[in-house]
């Protein structure tokens, strides 16, 4: 019985001896900090750079949407045809980003002598007549002047995210990014849309 009080009395100090040496060891720690470390740190560059690839396509959208109108209301009159034109001179701006899904609507607002704006009329590169003439519009109260006409541009385009976070779901894959312009014809008082 001697013998074996002796033995566990040994074992018992060489374990708390063992053990005090792997409490004060440090090799290892900064694995074990940069295993914690490193998704944050790749989840806030990748993070970083969607919302900086976001921000050029919105700001190319925002571009693309005002210079189409611009060079719509530098004319006395436009057809459908020229229109459609402009489709292709969005995506040339929208360039080297995705504008396959590219949305354009132009409408002809006319606002009467009771500052009521209706629609004179419209033009859409997906739906042929998106507002019906003669319909009642709401902009903006700054806009509401007797007796003023206006070209709207909206424009939508629709942004692919480079990555997706599967702990974030499925279901946001994809932004909706839109813009909506006014201004005045710049060579008369209207803007005829000869066959919308």
């Amino acid at each position: 019985m001697y013998w074996v009080r002796k033995f566990l009395h040994k074992q018992a100090g060489r374990t708390a001896d063992k053990t005090a040496v792997l409490l004060r060891d440090r090799e290892g720690a900064g694995a074990v900090e940069f295993a914690f470390v490193a998704p944050l740190l790749v989840l806030i560059y990748m993070g970083a750079v969607e919302i900086s690839v976001a921000l050029s396509v919105d700001t190319k959208v925002s571009r693309a949407g005002n210079i189409t109108l611009d060079l719509i209301t530098q004319g006395t009159s436009i057809t459908k045809s020229e229109m459609k034109d402009l489709v292709d001179v969005a995506a040339g701006i929208m360039a080297p980003f995705d504008a396959s899904d590219i949305e354009l609507k132009f409408t002809g607002i006319t606002v009467d002598g009771s500052k009521n704006a209706k629609i004179d009329w419209s033009w859409g590169s997906k739906t042929t007549k998106p507002y019906t003439k003669g319909a009642v519009v709401d902009i903006p109260s700054g806009l509401k002047i007797a007796n003023s006409y206006y070209i709207r541009s909206e424009i939508v385009n629709t942004h692919q995210f480079l990555t997706s976070y599967p702990f974030m779901g499925s279901a946001s894959a994809s932004i909706d990014m839109n813009e909506t312009y006014y201004m005045r014809p710049r060579l008369g008082t209207d803007l005829d849309c000869t066959d919308c």
